[in-house]
C-alpha cells in the first residue's frame, strides 16, 4: 500500500527557506513513492499551484501529516482532531516584544502564535525542531535540519571575490526589528570611520513593511551616506552573485530559529562573524567569529575577517567544512527515517 504524506504550512511564498524546504520534502517524497500533497492558508500567488489551499487538505486514517509550525494560523489548529499520524516540525516563532512598537499586529499574532506551538505540542505524534534550540523550546531533543537541495559540502570552495573593488558587508534576511538591520547600518558606519573608509553594506530581504523600509533607508542615508544597498526579491542567481561578491557576512539578530543565510554564506566562502543569539551557535559550530560584546568590537572582527588573510583563509575552510553537517544527503536520510518512523 502506498504512504501518504500531506504537509501543512501557516503561509506559503517564492523566497522563504521553510516553504521552500516543503517543495523539496514534496520531491522526496514522490521519489520515495509516497503521495499526497501541501496545503497552506496563505499563499502568495507567486507560488503558483504547487501549493494547495488549506481548505481541500482532508487527511484520512494511516496518512501521515507533516506540520510545519512558523507562524498564528488558527485554521491549522483543526489538523489536530484528524486521524493521521502528526509530525510537528517547529520553526519557532519570534516573541512579540520586537515588533510592538513596529507593528502591534504582528505582535500580537507572534504572542498568540507562540502559545498555541505549546497546545500544538502534546497533541502531535512526534515534536521535532528545525534546531534544537526550537526544538527544546517544545520539549523535545529530536532536531531535522532544514532540507534544502543546494546546500552541499561536495562543492569546491569558491574563489576569494575579485580583487580591486571596495570591502562587501552582507546580510540577508528580512528587514524586522529582530534581525537588527539598524545595528548593521551602524556597524558599516563605525568600520567606514574607523577601519575600511570604502566599505560597502548590501542588505537582501523583504521588509517588514514600507514604513520600516522606508526608516532603514533614512538611517542609512543619516549615519553611511552612499554606503547602504538594499535589495529584495532576488531570485537564485541574482542571491549567489550577492554571496560571490562580498567579503564578510555579519549577522546580528537577536533571535534566529535556524538562519539559513549562514549555510549559504559557508557555501559561498564568505567569512561569518555572528552574535551568538538562539540558534545561531548552534548552526555555525565553530567555524564562525561568535561574539556578544559591544557594537564596536564587532566591527573589529568584521575588520580582521575581512583583512586578515589567515584568518579569512580558516573561516572560509571551516565554513566549508561545516556544511556536511547540513549537506541535502544528511537531511534528506534524516527526513525518510523521521517519516518511517513516525
Amino acid at each position: 500500500m502506498k504512504k501518504t504524506l500531506h504537509q501543512v504550512l501557516s503561509g506559503a511564498g517564492p523566497f522563504d527557506a521553510i516553504t521552500r524546504e516543503a517543495l523539496a520534502i514534496r520531491e522526496l517524497a514522490g521519489a520515495w513513492g509516497w503521495d499526497g500533497a501541501d496545503h497552506a492558508v496563505h499563499i502568495d500567488p507567486r507560488i503558483g499551484g504547487r501549493v494547495r489551499p488549506f481548505e481541500q487538505l482532508a487527511p484520512q486514517a494511516g496518512d501521515t501529516l507533516l506540520i510545519h509550525y512558523s507562524a498564528y494560523a488558527p485554521k491549522v489548529a483543526s489538523v489536530l482532531d484528524t486521524p493521521a499520524c502528526k509530525i510537528l516540525l517547529t520553526h519557532n516563532v519570534t516573541p512579540a516584544k520586537w515588533f510592538w512598537e513596529h507593528d502591534p499586529a504582528i505582535a500580537v499574532q507572534c504572542r498568540l502564535g507562540r502559545d498555541e506551538m505549546h497546545r500544538f505540542a502534546p497533541r502531535c505524534d512526534v515534536v521535532v525542531g528545525d534546531s534544537l534550540f526550537n526544538a527544546r523550546e517544545l520539549g523535545s531533543e529530536r532536531a531535522l535540519p532544514l532540507v534544502l537541495p543546494w546546500i552541499s559540502a561536495d562543492v569546491p570552495l569558491p574563489d576569494e571575490p575579485a580583487a580591486g573593488g571596495p570591502p562587501v558587508v552582507l546580510f540577508v534576511g528580512r528587514l524586522v526589528p529582530h534581525k537588527r538591520q539598524d545595528e548593521l547600518i551602524r556597524a558599516i558606519a563605525l568600520l567606514r570611520r574607523h577601519r575600511l573608509p570604502d566599505a560597502q553594506l548590501v542588505l537582501v530581504g523583504e521588509p517588514l513593511h514600507e514604513r520600516y523600509y522606508e526608516a532603514l533607508v533614512a538611517l542609512a542615508e543619516e549615519v553611511a551616506p552612499g554606503a547602504v544597498t538594499f535589495e529584495r526579491s532576488l531570485h537564485d542567481e541574482a542571491l549567489a552573485e550577492r554571496y560571490r561578491s562580498a567579503h564578510a557576512f555579519l549577522c546580528l539578530s537577536e533571535h534566529e530559529g535556524f538562519c539559513v543565510p549562514l549555510l549559504e554564506a559557508f557555501q559561498h566562502g564568505v567569512p561569518v562573524v555572528a552574535r551568538p543569539r538562539g540558534a545561531v551557535t548552534e548552526t555555525v559550530g565553530d567555524a564562525a567569529l561568535l561574539h556578544d560584546g559591544p557594537l564596536d568590537a564587532m566591527v573589529e572582527l568584521v575588520h580582521f575577517a575581512i583583512t586578515d588573510a589567515e584568518l579569512r583563509g580558516e573561516l572560509r575552510r571551516r565554513g566549508h567544512d561545516r556544511l556536511a553537517a547540513y549537506s541535502y544527503d544528511r537531511t534528506s536520510a534524516l527526513l525518510r527515517e523521521l517519516l518511517e518512523s513516525g
